[in-house]
């Protein structure tokens, strides 16, 4: 047992029972590694509370020490499985509904179908999130939106439009272009979905000059288009999502478009291990097939 693997996996978990859950290991077992890398450099590095489990000063600090090691051992252990002719490891991404639902099920099929040996773990959140996932080594990397990824190494993907939907009665919905100006003026309430505060949104809004209503803030896609299904107001959602849903709604493209340029983020080289470069680099080669 890696002792600081153990230690990150309860820092991502936040628990020691789901840590032992995780790792197929007894509490006990979990509890007692940790009491030994507390002996080990003669520091308190976690403090327990009803609240939960939390680092302490001491362990804020060698944290990010840590997860460089746990690194380090991965990687060799994935060096080790190559030397014998196999590709393992576990590939941990964060991604939006859009991505999860409709790129990743294809990329990770036709990925495994070459390594059958490699696992992964999705996260799943808003680019808020996902950016806070990769700042935190949660995961290995993300996909993100171009005007988020501040900080971090990123490799160019794809276009992401973004659709007005509304209900399919609404007075705008036969149109198949719809300027954000009529929008506006046609609808007591723009749905948001505040992914990165929806920047892309606000600024094509702001660029016209328009004020827009905004009432509600909804960070699902899908319960968006439920409440605009339900003639509750109009929203912009991903292309992805909209052209795939089941949702009876309109939607039509804007003017000005709204686009979104989607990237693979993530820290640095020395965050990713072997299978995630070589998922990335798969990722990269397939972006042309991407819907």
């Amino acid at each position: 047992m890696n002792r600081f693997f153990v230690f990150q996996k309860i820092i991502e978990t936040g628990s020691f029972t789901k840590t032992a859950k995780e790792l197929g290991y007894t509490q006990s077992a979990i509890s007692q590694t940790v009491a030994n890398l507390e002996k080990e450099f003669d520091l308190v590095l976690l403090k327990r509370s009803r609240k939960g489990i939390h680092l302490t000063p001491a362990g804020h600090k060698l944290y990010p020490e840590f997860q460089k090691i746990t690194r380090q051992y991965l990687d060799m252990k994935e060096m080790a499985d190559h030397l014998k002719g196999l590709e393992t490891g576990t590939v941990r991404i964060g991604a939006s509904n859009s991505i999860s639902r409709y790129w990743l099920p294809a990329l990770i099929k036709g990925f495994e179908d070459q390594y059958p040996q490699v696992h992964f773990t999705l996260y799943q959140g808003d680019y808020d999130e996902i950016k806070d996932d990769i700042l935190a080594g949660r995961v290995d990397f993300g996909f993100l939106k171009q005007t988020l990824n501040g900080g971090l190494k990123t490799i160019p993907l794809k276009k992401e439009r973004l659709l007005a939907v509304m209900a399919s009665n609404h007075p705008l919905a036969q149109q198949k272009i719809v300027s954000l100006q009529d929008l506006t003026q046609q609808s007591n309430n723009i749905i948001l979905i505040p992914e990165g505060s929806h920047s892309d949104v606000t600024l094509a809004f702001d660029q016209i000059g328009v004020n827009p209503h905004i009432k509600d803030q909804i960070q699902d896609d899908y319960t968006v288009m439920a409440m605009v299904e339900a003639g509750l107001g109009v929203s912009l959602v991903s292309e992805l999502m909209v052209g795939n849903s089941d949702f009876k709604i309109a939607h039509a493209a804007t003017v000005p478009e709204i686009v979104q340029s989607i990237e693979i983020a993530y820290l640095n080289q020395s965050s990713l291990s072997i299978t995630s470069k070589n998922f990335i680099h798969y990722v990269v080669t397939k972006k042309e097939q991407l819907p």
